[in-house]
């Protein structure tokens, strides 16, 4: 039953279906009741009409029957055949024998049950042709001073009554189908207006599920939909300053630490947990003098252009700007999501952001503007992720030993330079990482000194992915930047 049903079936049909199963159900009631009764009425009448009719033979057959007179009471019989559909009638002595009769009459079995006591009989006349009249026979006594003098019997057509019966049935009928058909057609109508907004509805919720929360019912109704229409516009504003501020704290934190804080929003507080991840500090050569000869406007719009292509690399990688320290960038690798690659993907992000900057300085050459030079520190090892500072500001970030490591690093590399640990190195030489030894360092914090090396390239077999991610990035800010 369930599978010849359809997968969607509109409330405007729905609503067409039952009030017309209603009116039908309610009309074929209400015609059954006045069958019934207008049978029962009909019945009454013809029964009226018996009395009538048989009270008036008696009447004028009582002196012809006390006087013997044949003839007067043939006369009585003949005269009542044929009117007001009379099909028959008889007149009866004291001792039921027939004196005159005409017409149809029920046989003698049933005219002595008749006189008997059973003053209504109805029967069926057979004719020779093969046709068969259904009749209605009433009889009654005929009185004098209570003495009864004989009896008379009187013959209806029992067609009339069936015919009004049929008339009845048909008009009944026939004021059903109307009432079906506009019932159909105002429930349908009704239903369109009603399923007008539930439309609407629908609409905005698969907007909103698709993400635009700038949809609104400007339907105003005074009814269940209207509050409804005014409650979806009132949530929708909501989720439209949720994502503003979402859009919003995603451009001060990395959106993975964003998505990573709103999805936790009730488990936001101090603390972290000690996770393997890479580090990587991208500091400026020489941003001192360089800040003391710009324009301050100058140096904001310089800094965001090379801090740009460094946040894209680390997207691209699939780590994230921790922060911004002065005219230092810090990225972090395999927090808060988990990379077993972390390190491979900092080294080549270095060597991608060391590239940007090259092709950057060309352009900006070309242009006779400024340019500048990063240095580039990178270590990897156990550190604390998690929320730091108090309770009313706290930042998501990375604290140990490998990331003043990092630091350290970043400040001993010469302009265009990735410096790496000697642990670390070990592992990016698996992965093809291509280095080269700097130096011996000994770095503040470090009892011994460490042995440094300086990362050249990526291997052969990943240098194609970074031309990729080096012309996806370079395209996108040639066609961000203006005319």
């Amino acid at each position: 039953m369930t599978a010849l049903l359809p997968a969607y079936f509109p409330i405007a049909y729905k609503l067409a279906l039952v009030f017309t199963l209603l009116i039908s159900s309610g009309m074929g009631l209400l015609g059954l009741f006045i069958v019934h009764n207008q049978s029962q009425i009909l019945d009454q009448q013809v029964s009226d009409s018996g009395s009538i009719v048989l009270r008036q033979m008696g009447e004028f057959s009582r002196e012809p029957l006390l006087a013997n007179d044949q003839l007067s009471l043939e006369i009585v019989v003949k005269n009542l055949v044929g009117e007001d559909s009379v099909l028959g009638a008889a007149l009866y002595n004291e001792k039921k024998a027939p004196i005159a009769q005409k017409g149809a009459v029920p046989d003698v079995a049933s005219i002595g049950a008749m006189l008997g006591g059973t003053a209504k009989q109805e029967w069926q006349q057979h004719h020779q042709d093969g046709r068969q009249s259904d009749m209605v026979s009433f009889s009654r006594p005929i009185l004098f001073k209570d003495v009864t003098t004989g009896y008379a019997l009187i013959t209806f057509d029992r067609r009339i009554r069936e015919v009004a019966k049929q008339k009845t049935i048909r008009t009944v009928g026939g004021a059903t189908l109307l009432l079906v058909l506009l019932g159909f057609i105002a429930s349908f109508i009704l239903g369109k207006r009603l399923t007008r907004p539930i439309h609407q509805l629908i609409n905005a919720g698969r907007a909103i599920s698709a993400g635009d929360y700038r949809v609104r019912l400007n339907d105003e109704r005074k009814d269940e939909l209207g509050f409804l229409m005014q409650s979806m516009n009132e949530m929708t504003e909501g989720l439209l300053r949720k994502e503003q501020v979402e859009q919003t704290f995603s451009r001060y934190v990395s959106p993975k630490v964003a998505k990573a804080v709103l999805s936790n929003m009730n488990q936001v507080k101090l603390g972290g947990q000690h996770v393997e991840a890479s580090v990587l500090f991208a500091d400026i050569v020489g941003f001192t003098r360089l800040s003391e000869q710009l324009h301050p406007e100058k140096i904001n719009s310089l800094l965001n252009e090379y801090f740009s292509l460094i946040a894209q690399a680390a997207q691209a990688y699939g780590g994230h700007i921790d922060k911004y320290i002065g005219d230092c960038a810090m990225l972090v690798f395999g927090v808060p999501e988990h990379d077993p690659h972390h390190q491979f993907q900092a080294a080549a992000c270095a060597v991608a952001i060391q590239a940007l900057i090259r092709q950057l300085n060309q352009r900006r050459d070309q242009q006779g503007e400024s340019q500048l030079q990063f240095r580039v520190g990178l270590n990897s090892g156990m550190m604390l992720a998690g929320n730091m500072g108090a309770a009313e500001r706290m930042d998501y970030t990375v604290v140990g030993d490998a990331v003043n490591i990092a630091s350290r690093l970043a400040s001993a590399a010469d302009a265009g330079a990735i410096l790496v640990s000697d642990e670390l190195n070990a592992q990016l030489q698996l992965r093809g990482i291509v280095s080269k030894p700097f130096k011996t360092l000994a770095l503040r914090g470090k009892k011994e000194p460490i042995i440094v090396y300086e990362v050249v390239a990526v291997g052969e077999k990943d240098q194609p992915m970074i031309d990729d991610i080096l012309a996806s990035i370079l395209n996108t800010e040639i066609e961000a930047a203006p005319a």
